[in-house]
């Protein structure tokens, strides 16, 4: 969007006007060290993680895992991760100890007024990824009906096309929202970028273990989750 300084002030934003690109990869933190605190990424783009708390590793999906304890562990990753996100997918494979209600598997942000995250169980029971630049009230979301099930794998990912957020549990389509859609890069600078945590304090860490986390630019089709799950 545009908008224009005139002598009485600034106008009002253009329509937005959007590019798409094909499906690439933006981050893969494949969770496949074992030991120490770097998470590395295998997209090459630099967008490594990194343990904090006492997060440690465990038994993955694949290879090894993240594995945090719902109190104090988080991955933190780089700054302004998502502002050159238009399009995008995020999948990963989540174990799920604890369904406690607004735990967060991932939570891209600068404070509660900027985010987007995902919750395997929000307050009205089912998984959900929201995105804002107006805090709580201002969230433009996409639910399922159900939160995510504990004590096992699960693969989870979200997808923004156009206008159209779906959320995919296991490969199977399980909500969607195809009204207008802030992509990403309307959050501006993000510099709280954590797998694990919340923007807000009083939400609980994520207790269980994230394996094969990805970040798309571009939405993956269902064949395309259909084909990510079926690699691991």
């Amino acid at each position: 969007v545009v908008s224009a300084m005139t002598p009485v002030g600034e106008t009002a934003d253009s329509n937005r006007a959007t590019a798409k690109v094909g499906k690439t990869l933006h981050t893969y933190l494949a969770c496949n060290e074992g030991t120490g605190t770097a998470v590395s990424d295998a997209s090459g783009q630099g967008h490594a993680g990194t343990l904090n708390g006492s997060a440690a590793w465990g038994t993955g999906k694949s290879g090894s895992a993240v594995a945090l304890n719902g109190s104090t562990d988080y991955v933190s990753l780089p700054a302004n991760l998502v502002t050159d996100l238009t399009d995008f997918t995020v999948a990963c494979w989540v174990y799920w100890n604890a369904s406690r209600t607004w735990e967060r598997i991932f939570d891209f942000g600068s404070g509660t007024g900027r985010y987007m995250f995902l919750t395997p169980r929000s307050g009205s029971g089912g998984a959900r990824f929201a995105i804002t630049v107006d805090g709580g009230h201002g969230e433009q979301a996409v639910s399922s009906t159900a939160a995510l099930p504990t004590a096992q794998w699960v693969h989870v990912s979200v997808t923004l096309s156009g206008q159209t957020a779906t959320l995919y549990v296991n490969g199977a389509e399980a909500g969607s929202n195809n009204a207008e859609f802030l992509p990403p890069w309307q959050l501006g600078g993000t510099n709280q970028n954590w797998i694990g945590r919340s923007q807000y304090s009083g939400d609980p860490y994520f207790n269980g273990k994230v394996d094969e986390f990805r970040i798309y630019r571009g939405a993956l089709s269902a064949a395309d989750i259909a084909a990510l799950i079926a690699s691991s």
